[in-house]
């Protein structure tokens, strides 16, 4: 099915840029130009459920040919561990006059993972291309 394969590489490789967006900028000038886009609230939150979404789909499906629940193992995971993480870091930044507990398990998620966001999302970006350039091997 090319739409999910499609929708895997993007949605791992934009919510990996979307979390290095940081690092990348400072590295890459021409990065620079797209770090408000990146940076965007709406553009990452509804990118972090897509994301989830795609990841958790991809995980079940089996395509003659692949492993069942093996194929598209690391891209399933990178997309739901990015994509939690982009909807973490957003309901951490969103901080209301009332705490509840939706924002206090963000804040101890953005805590625990804030020094391995661009670590993540670069994994990220790696992963989905090596599943656009290879995409019949095995975990990816």
């Amino acid at each position: 099915m090319f739409q999910l394969y499609l929708l895997t590489v993007l949605t791992t490789v934009l919510a990996g840029l979307a979390l290095a967006t940081g690092f990348l900028s400072n590295r890459f000038e021409r990065f620079s130009e797209y770090t408000d886009f990146m940076g965007n609230p709406v553009y990452r939150i509804i990118l972090g459920g897509v994301s989830v979404l795609v990841g958790i789909i991809n995980l079940f499906p089996s395509y003659t040919g692949d492993i069942a629940v093996l194929g598209n193992l690391l891209p399933s995971l990178a997309g739901i561990v990015t994509g939690l993480l982009l909807i973490a870091e957003y309901f951490s930044s969103r901080r209301t006059e009332e705490e509840s507990k939706t924002v206090d398990i963000a804040e101890k998620v953005e805590k625990f993972s804030g020094p391995y966001l661009t670590i993540v999302g670069i994994s990220s970006i790696v992963i989905g291309i090596l599943h656009a350039i290879i995409p019949r091997l095995p975990l990816l």
